[in-house]
């Protein structure tokens, strides 16, 4: 049973990879969008996520401007820290 949970854990992740990669390929410029949306729903602000995640807030202003995308591993820290599924992320359409 404990060997069935992993591998569906395991098949999850690597889908979450893999629609990332697709999106990444298009552009993944709703990424940060998605981004300013939970900032908002939640009356927060980048820099306190930053603080309490300890992702930058450089690594937040550049995914904004442009000059980076948003990596698998931070995406999974913000699904963490706001409630959300990573798939939030990364599809087209809003999961909650």
């Amino acid at each position: 049973m404990f060997n069935v949970v992993i591998e569906l854990y395991h098949i999850s992740e690597l889908k979450s990879m893999f629609i990332y990669e697709i999106d990444m390929k298009n552009g993944g410029e709703n990424l940060y969008e998605k981004f300013v949306a939970l900032l908002q729903r939640n009356s927060m602000t980048a820099y306190r996520v930053s603080k309490d995640t300890g992702i930058s807030a450089n690594t937040f202003t550049d995914w904004k401007n442009g000059r980076s995308k948003p990596k698998v591993d931070k995406l999974k820290i913000l699904a963490d820290y706001f409630g959300v599924s990573i798939e939030y992320f990364l599809n087209d359409r809003e999961v909650v």
